[in-house]
């Protein structure tokens, strides 16, 4: 139960687009829903700790979530060209500010899974795994556009080994 947000978090820009799609409903809707569960995951990234999640569990969710906004960043980045294309001399006025906003979202998105970064950092200082230095480092690199997510594939190979419970223990599916 208390994977459930982050789980809601994967799916749910595919689920609000499929749902949006076939209700014909106006996406700003849609955008609304997914720009709320934004924040609250935002939040929640910060009360895993206390919810027993180690680091390693914590980065492992970051680098899960970044891979899974990969697909959608990419369609972002498509539409935005294709309407700048295909618009042609109707959209050239609009198209800056259109470029402007599809970045604005597509960093949103980075942030919201910066967070989970940022707690499992914090997790991993306070137990004395790394430095308040390397806490800083590690979320500046977290903060900026493509090294995010290189930057958490790291993380969670550099930092793996602190936080097992045991062996055999699955950051993801284990047992609540």
């Amino acid at each position: 139960m208390k994977k459930l947000p982050m789980i809601l978090l994967l799916i749910a820009p595919y689920a609000i687009y499929f749902l949006c799609d076939s209700a014909n409903m106006d996406f700003s809707i849609g955008l609304c829903i997914y720009g709320i569960i934004l924040v609250l995951n935002m939040v929640y990234a910060f009360f895993m700790p206390k919810l027993e999640f180690n680091g390693k569990q914590i980065l492992c969710w970051n680098l899960l979530i970044k891979l899974c906004n990969i697909p959608l960043v990419v369609i972002i980045l498509l539409v935005v060209l294709m309407t700048s294309l295909i618009g042609g001399e109707a959209m050239r006025d609009a198209v800056p500010s259109i470029i402007l906003i599809a970045f604005a979202g597509c960093y949103m998105l980075q942030l919201s899974s910066a967070m989970f970064s940022i707690s499992g950092f914090l997790w991993l200082h306070k137990n004395d795994k790394i430095t308040q230095n390397d806490v800083v480092l590690c979320t500046v690199a977290q903060l900026i556009p493509i090294a995010d997510v290189l930057g958490a594939v790291m993380c969670y190979f550099m930092f793996r080994k602190y936080g097992q419970l045991s062996e055999k223990a699955s950051p993801i599916f284990d047992d609540d």
